[in-house]
């Protein structure tokens, strides 16, 4: 099928699932063209080898289960003569460099599709290593109107688009009904505001007969619990009107100045045990101390329905907006998520970009987001009944338009680890103050992006 065809079914597959096809004269527009024939070897012979396309993806556990259900769907129905194939690629640990992918770009023998958290879209892009797929994504009808606006803008660097985005998510606090009950807790009243959150805290946390922690009530600076997740709840911002970089607002040192008051009534030294027990996946999935009772309370996202639905059907878990400094919430969270992008030097672009297309799209992104709990980036999708219907689910859904996200720059892999290693070893280990620490962050990275010329 030649390119102009496969664009035009595509597109109308698109526009339909998305809900802007709706009337005879619109899918006029887009009619199915004639069925292409079978490919052969130039004889009239056998059917040509099926050409095989790598997507390559950290996911693991229900992630990596539902995308190759998905890729099983594509190959099912594709016309581009191409087999995909989910590859799993380890991820660095506390770092989004993607070594595996810059090398296989570099000595030119990229896959065809590579899963990128999206908010480094524009790192990869600003650094030659994804593919413009502009042509391709305008002749499939992908516009930024479909989109959350801060999905499309992590996916879009210079006014060219460089990824198609696939998920997104929000973060709240979950909490262990059960052991609530046991510890004298009340599992109807939940934290609210900070205060209520450290007495919970303490009440819920076990410690053995040398002092040790057995079971922590909370860890403020595990799971999800990041630098953005507190400046935001107190009313921070990391990017100014001039797109300079502001981890030093006061609204994000005063979070980092309660996160190092509640570090050190729980003790450092426990809070890093439990960090260094989960290191390198070790609490992935099942594991994770929240469904092994190791924890009572975690800061985490939408995801962990489809976990709780999996590892801990039979016990009863809550969820509520992650306490602020202003009370009851919602007033904040941040919404992450992940894309799906054509790595630069892959040889077959259209191919490339019609799996990509297809992963990314309305049906691809509702069997995903109902597998594994998270939220479709396509607002139309967004909308579908089934995303409110768990009632922790809901939670996350209410919160999305009170969610930030990431600065979306291209020195954001560089920008992640900074803050890493700022809120997970300076500032709770008392290396740097937190307006130390966050002002070297904007020191170094607003002089990097002025170095590339990012201002100008």
């Amino acid at each position: 099928m030649d390119t102009q065809k496969q664009s035009m079914m595509s597109r109308r597959r698109f526009l339909q699932v998305t809900g802007l096809a709706t009337s005879a004269a619109v899918l006029a527009a887009c009619p199915a063209p004639a069925a292409a024939p079978a490919a052969t070897d130039g004889d009239g012979g056998e059917m040509m080898e099926m050409k095989k396309l790598e997507a390559w993806s950290r996911m693991t556990d229900l992630a990596q289960e539902s995308i190759k259900e998905i890729i099983d769907i594509y190959n099912e129905q594709n016309t581009m003569n191409v087999e995909l194939e989910f590859v799993y690629i380890a991820q660095t640990q506390g770092s989004q460099a993607d070594e595996k992918l810059l090398t296989a770009v570099a000595g030119g023998t990229p896959p065809a599709l590579h899963y990128a958290d999206r908010f480094t879209v524009p790192q990869f892009a600003h650094e030659g290593f994804f593919t413009n797929i502009n042509e391709f994504a305008e002749a499939a009808g992908v516009t930024k109107e479909l989109y959350y606006d801060f999905a499309w803008d992590e996916t879009v660097y210079k006014g060219d688009i460089y990824a198609l985005s696939f998920d997104t998510d929000t973060r709240a606090l979950w909490y262990n009904m059960d052991i609530m009950s046991e510890a004298g807790v009340d599992p109807e009243s939940p934290p609210t505001n900070l205060e209520e959150l450290r007495a919970a805290t303490e009440a819920l946390t076990v410690r053995d007969n040398t002092g040790a922690v057995t079971r922590h009530g909370f860890n403020p600076i595990y799971d999800q619990a990041w630098l953005y997740t507190w400046g935001f709840g107190f009313g921070g911002t990391f990017q100014d009107g001039d797109r300079r970089i502001t981890f030093a607002h006061p609204n994000n040192i005063a979070a980092m100045e309660f996160v190092k008051s509640f570090v050190d009534e729980i003790g450092v030294e426990d809070i890093d045990a439990m960090l260094a027990a989960c290191a390198g996946g070790n609490c992935r999935g099942e594991n994770d101390y929240f469904w092994t009772g190791q924890s009572a309370m975690t800061c985490s996202g939408n995801w962990k329905v489809a976990q709780h639905h999996r590892y801990k059907p039979d016990t009863n878990y809550g969820v509520v907006p992650m306490p602020g400094p202003d009370g009851p919430a919602p007033h904040a969270s941040w919404a992450g998520g992940w894309s799906w992008a054509v790595p630069f030097g892959y040889d077959d672009v259209e191919s490339a970009f019609d799996a990509c297309f297809y992963l990314c799209g309305p049906e691809g992104q509702l069997k995903y987001n109902k597998d594994t709990f998270h939220i479709p980036t396509i607002k139309s999708a967004a909308q579908d009944p089934f995303f409110y219907e768990d009632p922790l689910h809901a939670v996350f859904m209410d919160l999305l338009p009170v969610s930030s996200a990431r600065p979306p720059i291209p020195l954001g892999s560089k920008l992640w680890d900074l803050q890493v290693k700022a809120f997970r070893d300076e500032i709770p280990h008392g290396l740097k103050t937190p307006e130390e620490a966050l002002t070297d962050i904007d020191e170094e990275i607003n002089a990097g992006l002025e170095e590339i010329g990012f201002f100008s």
